[in-house]
């Protein structure tokens, strides 16, 4: 890791893309994905993200989504976080764990949301884990090309902010995933 001290900076979500769209790029281009259960998936767009820069280079990001879903038929607001990249390069630095980190005291000092939501790969379970997340082993329904479902691509993952986080019942996000 670089010597330099992070800096982390929360932009919105729109206008932070172009700067985060070549590491997407990089990570996920579209002859990868095309033959991936993630090939034809709508996702949000995030409305703010976490941007950690060491020596004015961009490291890695993560977005985060406020909404209003249901828990049960309750209506709550939760914080989901999704497009969680670190640089190909700078993978396994622990640059991922820093942008989680500062996020996640971003949320529980600045977020008014009952929890946070994320989904991730099989091979990220741990890594979430080891950070306070709990795995979700309810139902969650989401918005897909118009249209509201279930979603069992991905493991969702919960942790509490202002108040208990769900791992079982049922979540409909009222839109698309993130």
């Amino acid at each position: 890791m670089t010597s330099s001290a992070p800096v982390f900076l929360v932009k919105d979500g729109a206008l932070s893309w172009p700067e985060v769209a070549p590491m997407r790029e990089r990570i996920y281009p579209p002859e990868k994905l095309i033959n991936t259960p993630m090939h034809g998936i709508e996702w949000a767009h995030a409305q703010r993200r976490v941007l950690l820069y060491v020596d004015d280079i961009l490291c890695a990001v993560a977005g985060i989504h406020e909404r209003e879903v249901l828990c049960n038929g309750q209506k709550l607001r939760v914080t989901g976080i999704g497009g969680v990249m670190t640089k190909p390069e700078l993978q396994g630095q622990g640059y991922g764990k820093q942008v989680m980190l500062h996020l996640m005291t971003f949320l529980r000092n600045e977020a008014r949301c009952a929890f946070g939501l994320l989904f991730c790969e099989d091979h990220n379970v741990g890594f979430y884990s080891k950070l306070g997340w709990l795995l979700f082993e309810g139902d969650m329904v989401v918005e897909q090309h118009g249209k509201t479902g279930p979603f069992s691509f991905r493991n969702v993952m919960v942790l509490p902010l202002n108040e208990s986080a769900r791992i079982s019942g049922d979540i409909d996000l009222c839109g698309l995933p993130w």
